[in-house]
């Protein structure tokens, strides 16, 4: 079995060995002479070997502990070199990925904006979004596989994780240009309970909000329409009569490329917080508290 020295007796040994005194090494090393003589007494049994003899001049070191020492140096500057250097982020010069998790249309919506501050600020710099089931994210966010999540996770929200909030949320609704049914900019509680309606149930769960709302509220309506997606809804829309409820930002988005307009829903819908999520292990990760304050100065406010 290897000798068992701790990096306090290393440290001990090389200092008698360059101070060739005892008494000079134990200042060095913060501890009182009769501790030092004590140690030295550990090192010299667990070696084997008497390690320093008393000469002219100060203590001289036998074969056996310059052999020592030497290998010991080495050692001792490796540890000094991991445990003092401190990383540092250079986003100018970094090159590495940045890995995260977004819904489908979170990409659409959100990502451009991302990637333009990204690719401005780290020109070598990648990312890359992954998309996790709700019971899939947070192992994966514990092992790195994935690193921020960014969007509406609530079952992120419990201990191992950190948290930002990045801005309010709110429901829209969208109905067809020129539907005829739903004049003005908003549309009233009779029709929207009568009207077909389209529910995304993405794997985010954002949805769910708007669902319970009116679970609370005793309304009922008739959902023609279920889909997994957000990227079909203004095509269907379009299309027919029908009316669906979602994030004003996706609306905003679905407005700029189809044949589409918002209303106001008849019912006021609580706004609801996007934030980032990142496991604790990372937290420290200096790569990723600058990606973390990209993305917090992206979509702040």
């Amino acid at each position: 079995m290897p000798p068992d020295i701790d990096l306090k007796l290393l440290r001990l040994l090389t200092q008698i060995h360059a101070l060739r005194s005892v008494s000079k090494a134990a200042d060095a090393v913060h501890l009182s002479q009769p501790a030092t003589s004590l140690a030295l007494g550990r090192l010299r049994r667990i070696l084997g070997d008497e390690l320093f003899v008393r000469g002219t001049g100060g203590m001289l070191a036998t074969p056996r502990c310059d052999e020592i020492v030497a290998k010991a140096r080495d050692a001792l500057d490796l540890i000094d070199n991991v445990v003092s250097h401190t990383p540092v982020f250079d986003p100018l010069t970094a090159r590495r990925s940045f890995v995260v998790t977004l819904s489908d249309i979170g990409e659409a919506v959100f990502l451009p904006k991302l990637m333009a501050n990204l690719t401005r600020q780290a020109p070598h710099c990648n990312l890359r979004s992954r998309a996790l089931s709700a019971l899939e994210l947070p192992p994966a966010m514990e092992s790195g596989q994935v690193e921020i999540a960014i969007g509406f996770f609530p079952d992120l929200e419990r201990p191992g994780f950190f948290m930002q909030k990045l801005f309010d949320h709110r429901f829209v609704c969208l109905v067809r240009k020129n539907h005829p049914r739903v004049q003005g900019d908003k549309v009233s509680l009779p029709v929207f309970l009568d009207l077909p309606h389209a529910v995304v149930e993405p794997e985010g769960r954002s949805h769910e909000l708007f669902e319970r709302l009116l679970q609370e509220r005793g309304l009922t309506r008739r959902v023609q329409l279920n889909i997994p997606h957000f990227l079909s809804v203004p095509a269907i829309v379009a299309a027919t009569d029908m009316i669906v409820t979602v994030p004003r930002a996706v609306a905003e988005y679905f407005v700029r490329f189809g044949d589409v307009r918002i209303v106001q829903p008849p019912i006021n819908t609580q706004r609801y917080a996007l934030k980032q999520h990142w496991h604790a292990r990372f937290n420290a990760d200096p790569g990723l508290k600058w990606f973390r304050g990209l993305i917090a100065t992206t979509f702040h406010g």
